[in-house]
């Protein structure tokens, strides 16, 4: 069946040529065989209509799978990967869109930080906090892409040092202030490791994990940053670097979350069941994130 469909149809004609024709034809002077042949005759359309089923099935899944390839090849084609390198930050309000997740509500109050700390950080909404995560990897040496699509495979960034088509390594990065990363979520990112065939992952959240995962992480070739760890990196910087770095990170509208899906700045919206976040192209667009007071 993971043939092509016409394989099976062949195999079928074969079959029943075979049996309805040539055997009977090259046993017909033999006693003992004739007999068999008679009988080869009654049922040559069985392998004929088996063979025919198994094509129909082969036939039927490839077109399923075209069609989930040709949809899932243009939701790519529309979300890119692109270089972190952008010009400005104020550019990033119409053109950047991702991952699922839910996101914590911070303090909107528009303000700027003058330094790096764990308060700032988690007042980054989650598209904003991925594409610092990159900036931070240029900062100290690296090449990164980011993922632009929202099926990012479990890659937000990857990063190269040497061989501009082969990654060193792969970055996930939660914007998670209350909620633990879980051991669930290492691991699916040592599979994706395995996938790209990459030997380093490096995991970024900006809150914390849990123990399971903490020790997952320990055995495997993981870097695991939680927000203080995260902003520990950054004061490493030179001061120059960390103040490029702010100004990237707090430019323009940094607080309000990314649409997953369209990759524009959503809305608030209210609902019988509280507060959300909500695309400005609904209903074409469906995608929300809750807000947790």
């Amino acid at each position: 069946m993971k043939l092509p469909a016409w394989v099976s149809l062949l195999v079928g004609c074969i079959a029943f040529t075979g049996m309805r024709w040539i055997l009977p034809a090259m046993w017909a002077g033999n006693l003992y065989l004739k007999g068999i042949a008679t009988g080869l005759q009654a049922i040559a359309w069985m392998p004929l209509l088996f063979f025919g089923f198994l094509g129909l099935i082969a036939f039927a899944t490839t077109k399923v799978g075209n069609t989930v390839h040709n949809i899932d090849t243009s939701k790519r084609s529309r979300f890119r990967r692109e270089p972190s390198n952008l010009p400005s930050a104020s550019t990033l309000d119409n053109r950047w869109g991702a991952s699922n997740q839910t996101i914590d509500e911070v303090t909107r109050d528009k303000g700027r930080f003058d330094t790096w700390s764990v308060e700032a950080l988690r007042a980054l909404e989650w598209k904003r906090f991925e594409l610092l995560c990159a900036k931070y990897y240029d900062a100290v040496g690296f090449k990164s892409e980011t993922i632009r699509c929202g099926a990012d495979g479990g890659i937000d960034v990857k990063l190269f040092k040497h061989d501009p088509a082969k990654p060193l390594a792969v970055v996930q990065c939660k914007a998670w202030n209350a909620q633990l990363v879980g051991v669930k979520e290492v691991r699916e990112l040592l599979g994706v490791m395995t996938s790209e065939k990459v030997s380093r992952g490096v995991f970024i959240t900006t809150g914390s994990y849990s123990k399971d995962a903490v020790a997952f992480g320990g055995a495997n070739p993981m870097q695991l940053l939680d927000g203080p760890g995260f902003v520990k990196k950054i004061q490493e910087l030179s001061a120059e670097r960390q103040t490029e770095l702010l100004k990237f990170a707090f430019e323009g509208d940094y607080a309000t979350p990314t649409c997953a899906s369209c990759g524009i700045k959503m809305v608030k919206r209210d609902s019988k069941r509280g507060l959300f976040w909500g695309c400005r192209n609904f209903p074409r667009c469906k995608s929300t994130f809750v807000i947790r007071e």
